[in-house]
Parts: C-alpha cells; sequence; structure tokens
C-alpha cells in the first residue's frame, strides 16, 4: 500500500505524519503513562521526549495524524540494550490499524541516558517518519516522615476535632499516587517515619487574627507580614534529615472569614511542607501535594527576576504591578501550573485571571496536568524541571 496523501500548502507547512501523546486511558497494574515533554524542537530533543525509569513498562500512544487509519507503520527500539519493545510483538513489530494505537516498552534495568523509538512506514526497516526520545534514568529517593498534626492553643489538648482527619492508610494511598506522578522525573518520596504525636500549640495572631483550634493561620498573600505561624509548624517535632510533610484539619487566612483556604505550600529552604485535609477526588489531593513537593525540589523556581515567581505560568517578567501569566495549553499541563483546578470563575473565562478558557488539556475536564519538562528551552526560564528537581535531591539535606 503506498504512503500517500494529498495536501494543499499555501507557502510552507511543516508535515506530521504521526505524533506520539500520552495514554490517557487506565493501564494495567505495574505500567505507568507518563506525559511527553512535546513543547519545541531543540537540541538535542528534536521532537518529543518522555522520561522513564530503569526497568519499567510504559506504554505511550502513537497517533497517525495525517495518514489514513490502516497506513502500514513498524515500531522499532534505536537501541534493544536500553530498550525493549513490548507491544506490538517485535517481530514483525507492525502497529494495528487506528487513529490512535498504543506501544509498550520496558525500559533497560542498568542502562541510563536516551534513546529513540522510532516509526517506520511500509516494513521495520522502512523510511521513519516519527520519533520519540525515551530519557531512562536511577530511580532517587527522597526519604520523608508525615505527620498526623494537632493544631491547639492551651489549655486544650489534642482531639479529633483539630487533629487532621487523614489516616496513615490514607497517606500511604496518597504517597502512592505522589510518586506515580513524579515516577517520570525519575524521584520517589519514601515514607520511613509516621509521627501521631505532632501538635502546633504556639501560634501567634496574624493581621489581628487570632488563631483557632484545627487551623493553621497564614497570612493574607502579599499583606507583607511574615508566615510566622508555618516557621513554627515546620519547628515541630521534625526528623532529622527527612522531608517533613505535616498534614493538618485546615489552613485558614488571617482575614475576616479566612477565606481564600489554602490547600497547601512547602519550602525548600525548610525542607518541608504542609497539607490540608480535603474532601477531592485522590488524584486532586495527590496533586497539590506532588505540587507543592515541587516546590521543595525547585521546580519553576530557579530564572525567575522575583522569588514569588515559582509556577509554570509565571512570566519570566513578572513584577508586582504587572501580573503577566500565560494561558498556553503546555502551561496548563504542567505539575507547576499555579492552580490545580481550572473550573473556578476567577480563573479563566472572561473576567477571570486567565482569559483563555480552556479547561480540557488532556486530563479531563477542570485539571490542569502533572508534567514536568525534560527541555530546557531557550525561552522558558521556568524550564529544565527534570535535571533542577534530581539536582535539588543531591543537595536537600546538605547544609
Amino acid at each position: 500500500m503506498p504512503l500517500v496523501f494529498i495536501k494543499e500548502v499555501y507557502k510552507r507547512e511543516r508535515i506530521v505524519p504521526v505524533r506520539f501523546t500520552r495514554y490517557i486511558d487506565p493501564v494495567p497494574a505495574g505500567t505507568y503513562a507518563p506525559d511527553l515533554d512535546d513543547r519545541g524542537y531543540t537540541e538535542p530533543y528534536r521532537g518529543p521526549v518522555v522520561g522513564v525509569c530503569r526497568g519499567d513498562l510504559t506504554r505511550v500512544t502513537l497517533v497517525r495524524e495525517q495518514l489514513i487509519d490502516n497506513a502500514p507503520l513498524f515500531v522499532t527500539s534505536e537501541d534493544t540494550s536500553k530498550l525493549t519493545i513490548i507491544n506490538p510483538p517485535p517481530n514483525p513489530g507492525q502497529l494495528p490499524d487506528g487513529y490512535e494505537v498504543s506501544i509498550d516498552f520496558r525500559a533497560s534495568s542498568t542502562n541510563d541516558g536516551d534513546v529513540k523509538i522510532r516509526i517506520h512506514a511500509q516494513a521495520l526497516d522502512g523510511p521513519i517518519v516519527g520519533e520519540l526520545t525515551v530519557h531512562i534514568s536511577q530511580l532517587l529517593t527522597v526519604p520523608c516522615a508525615v505527620h498526623r498534626t494537632a493544631i491547639y492553643t492551651p489549655p486544650s489538648t489534642r482531639t479529633a476535632a483539630n487533629t487532621t482527619g487523614r489516616t496513615f492508610a490514607d497517606i500511604t494511598n496518597l504517597m502512592n499516587e505522589v510518586n506515580r506522578m513524579w515516577r517520570p522525573c525519575g524521584i520517589e518520596f519514601h515514607v520511613d517515619t509516621q509521627r501521631d504525636n505532632t501538635n502546633l500549640t504556639n501560634q501567634v495572631a496574624r493581621n489581628g487574627i487570632n488563631p483557632t483550634d484545627g487551623a493553621l493561620l497564614c497570612p493574607v498573600y502579599g499583606s507583607g507580614e511574615n508566615n510566622e505561624n508555618f516557621t513554627r509548624l515546620m519547628a515541630t517535632n521534625p526528623v532529622a534529615n527527612r522531608l517533613n510533610i505535616y498534614f493538618v484539619r485546615e489552613i485558614r487566612t488571617a482575614s475576616a472569614d479566612g477565606r481564600p483556604f489554602y490547600v497547601g505550600f512547602g519550602s525548600s529552604a525548610a525542607r518541608g511542607c504542609v497539607v490540608s485535609d480535603s474532601a477531592a477526588d485522590l488524584e486532586t489531593q495527590a496533586h497539590t501535594l506532588a505540587h507543592e513537593l515541587g516546590h521543595i525540589l525547585n521546580l519553576s523556581g530557579i530564572g525567575h527576576a522575583v522569588p514569588e515567581d515559582a509556577h509554570a505560568d509565571d512570566d519570566p517578567q513578572w513584577h508586582a504591578t504587572v501580573t503577566r501569566r500565560r494561558h498556553d495549553l503546555w502551561s496548563r499541563r504542567r505539575l507547576m501550573y499555579y492552580m490545580v483546578g481550572l473550573n473556578s470563575t476567577d480563573r479563566t473565562g472572561r473576567g477571570g485571571r486567565y482569559a483563555f478558557a480552556g479547561t480540557d488539556v488532556g486530563y479531563g475536564e477542570g485539571r490542569s496536568g502533572h508534567m514536568i519538562t525534560i527541555k530546557n528551552l531557550a525561552n522558558d526560564q521556568t524550564d529544565n524541571e527534570y535535571a533542577d528537581a534530581r539536582n535539588r535531591q543531591a543537595s536537600l539535606f546538605t547544609p
């Protein structure tokens, strides 16, 4: 069957016969389906790149973008000592018909580095019409301590009403989901300490508002007040040489009605973060925690004009009087996008913070994504997150 398509072109156009994308349906246990960094074309990645860990079984989707659904395509590995194609079987390696088809592959358990998956037309040795670079890395671990935290002022004592409602089983499930999101970066947050006796009892008033039991009291963003109670929490019952994660019932703002309520925040300098209880689904809760852990590992936090800039959608030219934001789909697909949800009216659509109204970026309606960037594009100072996170992991507990 000849691989022919007819297309009217004005002046010039880049022809994309096929493209790779994230596999969005549920995957079998033990299989990963990471997002691909498909932003721009720059050396050494002149196409999409995806991060995997040694030995991982991974699934991606191939799209016949400008080909008919039964165009004969074959898939090969550039180096079978680094990566093996599992599905379709390597002999003959022919992809099934369909506009979107899945490819399963397994990374070597001993070799790191880059290796390409190649799509050939007509035969295994036919012309290459698409490539995906797979970046293989050794898994790095961040030791963590988790705290079921109570917040109260004596003479009150620790009770269920002022303590996080999360059980350690809840926290384990949450951390498993967090680690799934971080897997493409080759980092795992390993909990080896659980503390059920952490009590914050010395909060101070902020902005004339007194603290209440069960709630961490924080200043209004932009008020100029320091976050003294967060500092005190980070100093409460910490475990040395561990990233300390404090789970609390609520995080309130020092305003008349306590709004806006925060869901969490982290500090690289303090090597810790706080997360409030939530009625949201597990993926949303995990996204919140994974995002806060990203702050600790310096994701999107390097190269900005001011320290307030630490998100994927922050314009590098941000300043206090002109808070410019990026509205594109790629920014919203990234783990370090400013907001976890996209549906609130103050965030999207006409009159919102973001004029662009797109609320489905491939993760379901209203969800931002989990992408951690591998590329280091010249015009994006929030980029190179993969390298930034792994570098910070290596220095996290050094003086």
